[in-house]
């Protein structure tokens, strides 16, 4: 698998509009406010395309279609969540209620039901929607365990002192 953090190419773009409902031919994913994702099996066919959109400073929007959850490792999602959240203070998602696939996967990856929006959903159809706060992340928790196993577990350098040679009666 590859995982690119670059701008969308234009196949992960199309996927990313046909699986969302919204087009996103028109945007610039070179710009700043954008953060993208994707993940490819080895003979190039997409498994994963996300894009998170900076709407306001504290505030992404994120839109996501994957093809095969397989791909979805804990580690490029804590690194996904990492990124999103120190951009922002929390994560919305906007799905049709028709869409089974999308809020099975919402609740997998730890996102929480907020509520229903008429015509939520580019204006003509309704909306759920969910979102994320740093709090609720469990890719968060993750990583912070990780990153504390880590330092745990790293040899202390000991200046000075007897390096643990016994010194006196036992």
């Amino acid at each position: 698998m590859t995982t690119s953090f670059a701008p969308l190419e234009p196949d992960a773009m199309r996927l990313l509009s046909e699986r969302s409902g919204q087009d996103f031919s028109i945007a610039d994913f070179r710009e700043p406010r954008w953060f993208c994702v994707t993940c490819r099996k080895p003979d190039g066919a997409l498994q994963f395309v996300g894009v998170g959109e900076f709407k306001q400073w504290w505030n992404c929007h994120l839109s996501m279609a994957v093809e095969d959850m397989t791909c979805l490792s804990p580690k490029l999602l804590m690194t996904i969540f990492k990124t999103l959240f120190s951009r922002a203070r929390r994560i919305t998602v906007i799905v049709p209620p028709d869409n089974q696939r999308s809020l099975k996967q919402l609740h997998l990856l730890g996102f929480v039901y907020e509520g229903f929006i008429r015509r939520g959903f580019d204006g003509t159809r309704d909306a759920l929607l969910f979102g994320m706060l740093p709090e609720d992340s469990i890719w968060l928790a993750r990583a912070h365990r990780r990153a504390t196993r880590r330092a745990k577990s790293r040899t202390p350098i000991i200046i000075g002192g007897d390096h643990g040679r016994r010194t006196g009666p036992s």
